[in-house]
């Protein structure tokens, strides 16, 4: 899909407003609760009871997160709503002992010998709760309501959704609620599309005139952790995924004007979907949590496919990408610790051109969805980005889907 706008018609990206649930946790002792969650759930699923089984299984599981796992070098800290607090862990006899938070909403796990942990249904009902809290501070200060509400996410589907219960008992009752679930990483895309072509219908008469439409990401991909599986791919997924929560609008330029709203706006986009790549990346349902495949192939189609993708986004706007790319700003989604700096080599980009998607990652991890408004929002903050420079956003999902995105600092 390729779509170019016309400028004078352009909406606008603003009020970007991150909301944090948990006190983010250090990469470090993230790394030494998950191994110890995964070796407690190998010692019990084996019925094995001595001490020296465990503190061996710890040692196992221990080495094979010092070769896979997502380090504190590259990751320093993410926030994880479902995840043992610091006053939920004890050490006895040096090893780690956890407790299940006090509120039953935040608990996984029924008692230390659970390791299967919630099933699916109760998992949802979590994340339920968790989001609705979320979304009272996101709107605690706003009365206006929006003309449409967009709710991404990839990692919890209700219905009614906690955005519909918001909006009902708020009485919005002429905002319209849309959901854009299961697209993961790239979610942002498509939803700021939406968006886009919801403020353009009102100019046709097909819908009532719109101003504003507002887009929540509410990532709670700690809900989907399994401590039954130590393979290779889970320690990645256990190690790079974060929560993340944020809320941003989509208006008009005369509504920005209006406002005095600094911000994004939107030029172009384009979407592809890569050949045989279907099976390297999956987010599928299974009995207690969603269940990721992610291959070794995926950094190397993304770098095999970038190049031509943002030469084939940039020329909708008649953009020579060899000749104009020094000018150009980029916000990459970090699917993993080594995307960005793939894509800035076949690229040949400056440090300075990713550093805020390299920064973001590295305080952030991969908080899927929720990570390119992220990044948008530190370009938009970053004082030494002068208006009127272009943004080149990517993302990449299952399918394996390419996405792209041209906006303007004004």
């Amino acid at each position: 899909m390729n779509i170019a706008m016309n400028r004078a018609a352009n909406p606008v990206l603003v009020d970007f407003n991150p909301v944090q649930v948990a006190k983010p946790v250090g990469q470090r002792i993230a790394l030494e609760i998950s191994a110890y969650g995964l070796a407690r759930g190998h010692v019990k699923s084996l019925k094995l009871e001595s001490k020296d089984d465990i503190r061996q299984a710890l040692r196992t599981i221990r080495e094979k997160f010092s070769r896979y796992a997502v380090s504190p070098s590259q990751i320093n800290r993410r926030q994880l709503v479902l995840f043992p607090r610091l006053r939920d862990i004890r050490i006895v006899d040096g090893e780690l002992v956890l407790a299940e938070p006090q509120q039953q909403h935040l608990r996984l796990y029924a008692d230390a010998n659970d390791t299967k942990g919630s099933d699916i249904k109760e998992r949802h009902a979590s994340y339920g709760k968790i989001v609705g809290e979320c979304l009272s501070e996101m709107y605690k200060n706003v009365d206006d309501a929006p003309d449409d509400l967009i709710h991404v996410t990839c990692s919890g589907y209700l219905a009614p959704s906690p955005v519909e219960r918001m909006v009902a008992r708020r009485e919005w009752f002429d905002t319209t609620v849309t959901h854009s679930y299961h697209m993961g990483c790239y979610g942002a895309f498509p939803a700021i599309k939406m968006a886009h072509g919801f403020l353009s219908s009102s100019h046709f008469s097909a819908a009532p005139p719109r101003q504003r439409v507002d887009i929540v990401h509410t990532e709670l991909l700690s809900g989907h952790h399994n401590i039954e599986d130590s393979g290779i791919e889970n320690i990645i997924t256990m190690s790079l995924f974060a929560d993340g929560f944020i809320k941003y609008s989509v208006c008009s330029d005369d509504y920005a004007r209006q406002h005095g709203m600094h911000g994004l706006r939107i030029l172009a986009f384009n979407e592809h979907l890569l050949p045989d790549s279907a099976d390297d990346m999956t987010w599928v349902p299974a009995a207690h949590q969603f269940q990721m495949t992610l291959s070794a192939m995926v950094p190397v189609v993304i770098k095999r496919h970038v190049r031509a993708f943002v030469i084939s986004l940039l020329r909708r706007l008649d953009i020579d990408f060899e000749r104009d790319k020094h000018k150009l700003m980029f916000a990459i989604h970090p699917g993993g610790p080594k995307i960005v700096e793939h894509i800035q080599s076949e690229l040949a980009l400056r440090d300075d051109q990713v550093a805020i998607s390299k920064s973001v990652f590295r305080e952030n991890g991969n908080m899927s969805s929720a990570t390119i408004p992220h990044i948008l929002k530190a370009i938009l903050d970053e004082s030494d980005i002068a208006a009127g420079t272009r943004i080149v956003a990517l993302g990449f999902g299952p399918g394996l889907t390419v996405t792209g995105l041209v906006l303007e600092k004004i």
